[in-house]
């Protein structure tokens, strides 16, 4: 991205972002936000500083916009505030209660046992209708290891081939979400699907070649393959609501996994207390509590569950409407 910044604030928002880099921070989304911000600031008198009215006008709710969007600009701009006051520089510190309160909640699409067989049988029919075109290689490993995985798709995108140890079975997650790392095993499906993916693909590499390389160079973009998973919930029947109404969305094959993994603990009799910290670890949950939310969907998905956990342990299911983080 261009760290050109042409505000009045300008040089200060360039340090800013020097610093935060020099510590090891991705700080790209915060970044894209600066910039924003940058443009913003150009409409507003600021030789006094910032302003309130700024400040204000950056934040506030835009109708489109989700709960989370807001909480990041409120927590950027407070940090750009943060350093303009350090620097000697006036700057109006937004309050984080500003967040407007909204009904918004949001609840993960869990598909079903027959609807992953049929997503599996499309994309395994997948066709190269042009020489360049790698489709008919591509989905049938990266939504196997998405759903197989319970990876976020940016990790998948993410992966360097040095991260996949197809030898030992294992994926390597470098400074993921949450600048957590973890390394997690494959099954021998999925490593057969890896290997017959790099031979195909990657017949000579770099071990710092991206492992789903694009046929241009670099990466895939994170919203080529959910136009592409859209085409391919239409082609398996599987309806789908809108990103903001319930998907089916590419993130679903993540909570899948977790449900099932959950689901599977309980009823081999594994303890959910020893459950919910092994699942947080694997799916590189910042916290115990984000990963506790899906008890509540996996009662949902699977009944027999509640009265087996509450005959064990008691009434421990959250009552718990919707999950509302759609990102954990």
């Amino acid at each position: 991205m261009n760290n050109t910044f042409i505000g009045h604030f300008s040089s200060k928002l360039k340090l800013m972002l020097s610093e935060k880099k020099a510590l090891g921070l991705k700080y790209r989304e915060q970044e894209r936000l600066m910039h924003v911000f940058d443009k913003l600031s150009q409409k507003y008198d600021c030789n006094n500083g910032l302003s309130k009215e700024l400040v204000l006008a950056f934040v506030k709710k835009r109708p489109h916009w989700r709960k989370a969007t807001q909480e990041q600009r409120i927590y950027i701009i407070r940090q750009i505030a943060y350093f303009l006051n350090n620097h000697g520089i006036k700057a109006y510190v937004c309050d984080k209660g500003r967040i407007t309160k909204t009904n918004e909640h949001f609840k993960p699409y869990i598909f079903s046992h027959e609807e992953i067989k049929k997503i599996f049988k499309a994309i395994d029919s997948e066709k190269a209708f042009r020489n360049y075109n790698r489709n008919h290689i591509l989905y049938p490993v990266i939504i196997r290891m998405l759903y197989g995985c319970g990876l976020r798709i940016s990790e998948a995108l993410n992966l360097k081939i040095k991260d996949v140890d197809l030898n030992n079975r294992l994926i390597n997650i470098n400074n993921s979400k949450n600048h957590k790392s973890r390394i997690l095993p494959i099954n021998n499906s999925i490593v057969s699907y890896c290997d017959n993916y790099l031979k195909q693909v990657h017949p000579f590499y770099n071990e710092d070649d991206f492992f789903f390389e694009s046929p241009t160079g670099g990466k895939y973009y994170c919203s080529s393959i959910y136009h592409h998973f859209r085409k391919i919930l239409f082609k398996c029947g599987i309806s789908h609501g809108g990103r903001r109404n319930g998907g089916p969305r590419l993130h679903d094959l993540r909570h899948t996994f977790c449900i099932n993994s959950l689901r599977q603990f309980i009823e081999n009799g594994i303890d959910y207390k020893t459950a919910l910290p092994i699942i947080s670890v694997y799916m590189g949950h910042s916290s115990l509590s984000a990963t506790a939310k899906y008890l509540r969907l996996t009662a949902e998905a699977y009944p027999e569950i509640t009265q087996k956990m509450e005959s064990q342990y008691g009434n421990i299911i959250p009552c718990l409407e919707v999950c509302e983080n759609e990102t954990y």
